[in-house]
């Protein structure tokens, strides 16, 4: 059973929980991650996470994930540079990343990398059945989405378990 404050600084997940579905619809349908639906993740993770050291969580915790959300989001800015990524899945990527190295410093890189995974595989599939063409853009929105939940819940599955 988690911890209360594990359990508080869940708060953000919550919410990305409640706006998944807008954001998968909105991406598929617009190519883009609208600001007011992606921004309001970080200052529910800062509060969340900063309620969860008051309570007894390392405050290491929040560090690291503030300064591995700051990284994801110069690695996506440089990646949006060179027109790889969408600023809407940079901002994702990087609230996911603030969320999840709260709990694991790995946490983030398997999230991050599994909905890149995800997406490189459903594109490949898109390729042979002549749905995608190369040079194509997708929207990633929704395999971060995915790979966050399935990351946070393995996450906790396994500590539950031990």
């Amino acid at each position: 059973m988690p911890s209360l404050p594990q359990l508080v600084a869940l708060v953000p997940a919550l919410y990305l929980l409640l706006v998944a579905i807008p954001l998968t619809v909105i991406d598929l349908r617009e190519h883009r991650l609208p600001n007011r639906i992606v921004l309001p993740v970080f200052p529910i993770a800062l509060l969340a996470q900063g309620i969860a050291v008051a309570l007894g969580a390392n405050w290491l915790h929040l560090l690291l994930s503030f300064f591995i959300g700051v990284a994801v989001f110069v690695i996506g800015l440089i990646a949006n540079y060179w027109d790889v990524l969408g600023m809407g899945d940079v901002k994702l990527a990087s609230g996911i990343a603030l969320v999840t190295a709260f709990f694991s410093v790995l946490l983030p890189f398997i999230s991050i990398g599994l909905a890149f995974v995800f997406a490189f595989l459903v594109v490949i599939i898109q390729l042979g059945f002549g749905k995608a063409k190369l040079g194509q853009s997708i929207p990633l929105g929704p395999y971060l989405l995915l790979s966050f939940f399935l990351s946070v819940g393995y996450q906790f599955a396994s500590s539950a378990s031990s």
